[in-house]
């Protein structure tokens, strides 16, 4: 037998291999991750007088932190782990200025971001 044709052969079966246990990961994946509760943090600022910029921009300042340990799991090397972790860290630092719903923090927001606030609420907030 042509030991050429051989390893062709060997190459497609490890390929078809691979393939097929990369699709079934991805069936996988959706349904455990329906089943596991999103992570939250809670961010107290009762200590905080959150209707001027200094309140605000302290709170802001725990938001990211927040933010920064939820994504996490993010973390690592490469650019695509990058662009996941801040598109996480993102959406959640906009939920939660928008959840607690104060115009300084949403100015702090906009002045650090460069954007407007959404409502769609990610983070837990506590004011007391």
């Amino acid at each position: 037998m042509n030991t050429k044709t051989t390893v062709n052969r060997f190459r497609t079966e490890i390929a078809r291999a691979l393939l097929g246990a990369f699709a079934s990961s991805l069936v996988v994946l959706p349904a455990a991750a329906d089943s596991v509760a999103a992570p939250t943090i809670t961010v107290k600022y009762c200590d905080l007088d959150i209707s001027n910029r200094h309140g605000a921009a302290v709170l802001y300042t725990r938001i990211q932190a927040a933010a920064e340990r939820l994504c996490s799991p993010y973390d690592g090397s490469g650019i695509v782990a990058k662009m996941r972790k801040d598109a996480c860290v993102n959406d959640i630092v906009a939920s939660a200025v928008s959840k607690v719903n104060k115009s300084a923090l949403s100015a702090v927001y906009s002045s650090k971001t460069g954007k407007s606030v959404s409502t769609m609420p990610i983070a837990t907030l506590q004011s007391h």
